[in-house]
C-alpha cells in the first residue's frame, strides 16, 4: 500500500513536500473570546499523488473543517495549504477560485445539484461555461459543445447512469443524486478529488451504491480523500487512515492496521464505541 501519508503531532514538524497536497501547522478557530471553538490545533499532514486518504473521527473532531481548508473552501486561523508548491493561503480569490476549478473536485454529503437542470445538464454545465472562454470556441461552438456532452454521458454512464441523463434531480434516488454529484466532480479532471460524508444522508440500501463507485476510483489510484464513518469500506478500499479528535491528529497509518489494530487508546475508543452501535442498530 501506498505510504505517503505523514503525520506530525509536534508543532515543529512537517508534512513532505512531495505530497500533492499538504497542510503545515494549520489552526481553526470560530468565535472569540468565551466563545472560542479552537476546531483545528496546528495541524500538519500531507498527501501523495495516487493515494485513497480516510479521515474518521467523532462528531466535532475537525474533520470536515479539515476537508474544507485543504479543498480551498475554507480559510485556516493559522498555517499554510499547499497544492503541490502553490501556497493556496496566499492567493487571492480570483487565483484560488481557477485553483479551485482546475485541480480540486468535491463531493458534498447533501450532493448540491442544480434542481432546475438534469442529471447529464449538472455533469456539464462547468464545462461548457469554461468553455465559452476558448478563443475557438464561436467558430467552433457545436463540435466543442457535442464533445462535452459526450464526455458527460461517458461519466454517467461510468456511474451507472446512462439511462437517467435527461432525468432531473427530483426524479432520482438520494444514492443516483450522489453518484450525479461525483460525476460533475469529475468532469474537469480534478488532480485531486474529496469527499466530505457523501454518504451520510443516504439510506443504507443506497450507501452501497456510492461506495462501489468510489471503489472503483480508488482502483484506478485517484488521488481522494474521503471523511467517512463508514469504517470497514475504509478498511477494505483506503490505502490511510486518519483519526482525528479535538482538532488533532491521534492517529495515521496504513488502513487496516488502524482499525483493526489501532495503537492509540482514543482511537480503540471510538472503534469500540462505533462497533457497539453499530450492534445495537441491527
Amino acid at each position: 500500500m501506498n505510504t505517503n501519508t505523514t503525520i506530525t503531532a509536534p508543532a515543529a514538524a512537517q508534512a513532505p513536500a512531495s505530497s500533492i497536497v499538504r497542510l503545515q501547522g494549520v489552526s481553526k478557530i470560530y468565535g472569540s473570546g468565551d466563545a472560542q471553538v479552537r476546531a483545528l490545533d496546528d495541524v500538519s499532514v500531507g498527501f501523495g499523488a495516487g493515494e485513497f486518504t480516510a479521515i474518521m473521527g467523532p462528531s466535532g473532531s475537525g474533520k470536515s473543517t479539515m476537508m474544507h481548508i485543504l479543498a480551498g473552501l475554507d480559510a485556516p486561523t493559522a498555517g499554510h495549504v499547499f497544492v503541490e508548491d502553490t501556497d493556496i493561503t496566499a492567493l487571492k480569490d480570483t487565483a484560488l477560485t481557477k485553483l479551485r476549478r482546475d485541480r480540486i473536485g468535491f463531493v458534498f454529503q447533501s450532493f448540491n445539484l442544480f434542481p432546475q437542470y438534469t442529471a447529464l445538464k449538472n455533469v456539464t454545465l462547468a464545462k461548457e461555461l469554461l468553455a465559452q472562454e476558448r478563443p475557438d470556441f464561436k467558430q467552433n461552438k457545436k463540435a466543442i459543445l457535442e464533445g462535452i456532452e459526450a464526455e458527460g454521458r461517458a461519466l454517467l454512464s461510468k456511474m451507472g447512469l446512462a439511462e437517467r441523463a435527461g432525468h432531473y434531480p427530483h426524479q432520482l434516488s438520494g444514492g443516483q443524486q450522489q453518484r450525479v454529484a461525483i460525476a460533475r466532480a469529475l468532469a474537469l479532471s480534478p488532480d485531486i478529488l474529496c469527499f466530505d460524508e457523501p454518504t451520510s444522508a443516504l439510506d443504507p440500501e443506497l450507501t452501497g451504491e456510492v461506495l462501489k463507485v468510489i471503489r472503483g476510483l480508488a482502483e484506478q489510484k485517484t488521488t481522494m480523500i474521503i471523511v467517512t464513518h463508514e469504517m470497514a469500506f475504509a478498511r477494505d478500499v483506503a490505502d490511510q487512515v486518519i483519526f482525528m479528535d479535538g482538532g488533532i491528529i491521534v492517529e495515521q497509518g496504513d488502513a487496516r492496521q488502524v482499525i483493526e489494530h489501532p495503537r492509540e487508546e482514543r482511537t480503540r475508543q471510538f472503534l469500540s464505541r462505533y462497533e457497539e452501535s453499530s450492534v445495537s442498530g441491527q
